[in-house]
């Protein structure tokens, strides 16, 4: 009697499973907001081209939509430096392996990781104080139920790679004048570094 009654249930609850897993195919799911009809970059900020990251402000009290604007794209900026920085780590791991392994010399020492250190660390600097402010917005978006505002920032492999370029190639000849000879050969492997952890290499 107990096993007859059950079935019905099991059932109707594998049904109203089946039915909550039905998905209108016309929405986007996403998870940082709840409203219909959101932008798939708010939660996929990955680019084929470069760096993105999508910055969020709320309302303020004056409703001043440029105040809005300008601390979202901060916002956005700031999370973009963080992805700049393991670029660069990135790129610098790429080149130090490449370095080592280019050559069976054991008289020459390999970089040295203060050094390397203190070239990351100098390189993403230079790079957050000159090249964030040339990003642009490629998107923005208001969510109606909250009123926040979504910008979607981009900084373009092109742009990004000349910039890390300049910048690591300044910084190596600044460590070799002050004696670290170990990066000699760096400066000749440095273009095929900074391809090796391009974004969407799955090195980034």
């Amino acid at each position: 009697m107990r096993s007859s009654l059950m079935l019905p249930l099991v059932l109707a609850l594998v049904g109203l499973v089946g039915c909550g897993s039905k998905r209108n195919p016309n929405t986007v799911p996403v998870t940082t907001t709840s409203s219909r009809n959101a932008p798939s970059w708010i939660d996929n900020e990955e680019i084929p081209d470069g760096l993105a990251a999508v910055g969020i402000a709320q309302p303020n009290p004056m409703r001043d939509k440029s105040l809005q604007r300008t601390v979202a794209i901060a916002d956005a900026r700031t999370k973009l430096a963080g992805k700049l920085k393991v670029r660069v780590q990135n790129m610098f791991s790429q080149l130090n392996q490449q370095v080592t392994t280019a050559t069976a010399d054991t008289s020459k020492k390999p970089i040295k990781t203060d050094v390397m250190n203190r070239v990351v660390e100098n390189v993403t600097r230079q790079l957050v104080d000159q090249e964030l402010a040339g990003t642009s917005t490629r998107a923005l978006w208001t969510d109606p139920a909250d009123g926040n505002l979504y910008v979607f920032v981009v900084m373009t492999k092109d742009t990004m790679d000349r910039a890390l370029a300049g910048a690591a190639q300044a910084q190596i000849k600044q460590e070799i004048a002050q004696g670290e000879h170990s990066l000699d050969r760096a400066l000749d492997k440095l273009d095929a570094a900074i391809a090796a952890s391009a974004p969407g290499t799955g090195t980034n």
